[in-house]
This record gives C-alpha cells, structure tokens and sequence, in this order.
C-alpha cells in the first residue's frame, strides 16, 4: 500500500513537474492564441492557434485522445501521464501542428480544411473505478476577406441605369452587401446584394456607394462609389415637352378638321349653286 502511494506521488510529482514546464514552453512559442470551448462554435482565421482546454479531474494516472470526430472519425494524438515528457501517438497529418502544454491541447497553424468537431476523452487508470470524461468542440475555420474591388457598367446618358459590381478575391463563407451613403456621409439604404442596379430616372440626387464583405472572422469595405447624374437626360423635361406637345397636336388636328369641314361644305355650295344655275337655263 505504501509502495503504491509513493507510485502515485511519483507520477502526480512528474506530471506536475511537466505541466509546469509546459506553461514556460507556451508562453514561449504560442504567444496569443483562441481558447475553444466545450460544446460552443468557434471560429478563427486560417493560421492562428487553437488551444483545447483538458477538463482532468483527480490524481490518478490518466490517458488523453484528442480526435475529429465529423465529418470524418479518426485519431490525431494520444498522451499518457506516466510518460509525460512524449506523446504516446500523433498522427502523420498532424506532426507538427499539434502538441500537449499545461492542460491544453493545442493545434497550430490552422486551415479551412481543419474545420470540423473535435473530441478530448480522458481514461482514468486508478484504485478505484471511475468514467472517463468527455469534451467536444466544434470549430469553424475561415479565409478573412480581402478587400473588396468594384465595377461601373454603364451610365445615365445613354442608358436608363447603372450596374454596381462587387468581388473579392480572398475570403471563404462571406456575403456581400452594398451600402447607400449620401454626400453628406449619412447612411440611407442597404442592399444585401453583389450586383446593384440604380434606376437613373428615380435616383433624385448625387449618391455615393460602397460595398462590404464580410464573414465570421473579418470584414472589408471597397473605396466610395460616386455615381455621376450630372450629365443624365432628364426625363422629366422629356415628359413635360411631351406634354405641350400633345394638346399642340391636337389643337392643330381640331384646326384641320374644321379646315376640311368648311372646305368640303363651300364645295357643296358652289356645287348646288351651279345645279341650279343649270336648271334655270
């Protein structure tokens, strides 16, 4: 019995020791870096640091696996706490981006494949029997956007309207948005769109325009777009003159009728009259 607890002071004393090692390796190379928590999505940028918290409960010796469990199911590492200073087993894809310090599992480098859920179980071997415990982490790995470039098609002297493009071209899961802004610096409207159409005829004054990117790790906006409506036709004096014009025609319609009215009766006239001069004869 004595032999054992000395056994079990032993491996507590080196895992102590490791652990402690551990926090001055950490501090060292990983710098700032995203905590994951249990059973919550996080999301990081591609390249940063993720770190697992290991939930361990007790004294007794103990085993950790860290694995992906979706969308595909395997093993990435193993670590024993009476072999601290080596994991017992890593997996070749993850050899050097994944390691154990202080009571974290900590995965480097970290790219848009590397999204999924993840799982740390611990087995505990002691005198007596107890459940191993689980946690699982769901984490989401995203390109941040780049910033985004735009496109006029398109103007209001020859055309009725005017075609607004966004893009980028970096960034994963983003979506786009245009942004109405006046010159004034006042936001107006907003447009979840990536291709905008600005009607000439309706926009009633000089507006400025820019577009957003953005996904769960960034965001992005373009330069300002000014669309120009100084050199627009106009259709409301198109509709004015349109509308002189049409009591002018038809004033000038009524007039022609009458015309032809009174011509064709004089016509009629001279026509009786020689009739009769004719019978007289």
């Amino acid at each position: 019995m004595v032999q054992m607890l000395i056994m079990k002071f032993s491996d507590s004393f080196y895992v102590l020791i490791f652990k402690l090692a551990s926090v001055f390796h950490l501090f060292v190379e990983s710098g700032e870096a995203l905590l994951a928590r249990p059973d919550i999505i996080t999301n990081t940028p591609v390249g940063e640091q993720v770190q697992f918290p290991i939930q361990y409960n007790g004294t007794d010796q103990y085993d950790i696996t860290f694995r992906l469990k979706f969308p595909v199911r395997f093993k990435i590492l193993t670590w024993k706490s009476n072999s601290p200073q080596r994991l017992h087993f890593v997996h070749p894809l993850y050899q050097h981006s994944v390691g154990i310090y202080s009571d974290l599992v900590v995965l480097n480098d970290v790219h848009v494949n590397d999204t999924g859920e993840y799982e740390i179980q611990i087995d505990y071997y002691g005198i007596e029997l107890k459940n191993r415990d689980e946690s699982t982490f769901r984490m989401q790995v995203f390109e941040p956007v780049s910033q985004p470039v735009t496109a006029i098609l398109g103007d209001c002297v020859n055309s009725s309207n005017i075609t607004l493009r966004c893009s980028v071209s970096k960034g994963t899961n983003y979506l786009i948005h245009w942004e109405k802004v006046s010159m004034s610096g006042v936001l107006s409207e907003t447009y979840d769109v990536t291709v905008l159409v600005i009607d000439c005829v309706t926009e009633v004054q000089q507006q400025s325009y820019r577009c957003t990117a953005a996904n769960p790790v960034s965001n992005a906006t373009s330069d300002p777009v000014t669309v120009d409506l100084s050199n627009r036709a106009n259709p409301n004096g198109e509709r004015n003159n349109l509308m002189l014009l049409i009591p002018v025609a038809t004033t000038i319609l009524v007039l022609t009728v009458v015309y032809l009215y009174m011509v064709h009766c004089k016509s009629d006239k001279l026509i009786e009259s020689s009739s009769s001069n004719i019978a007289l004869v």
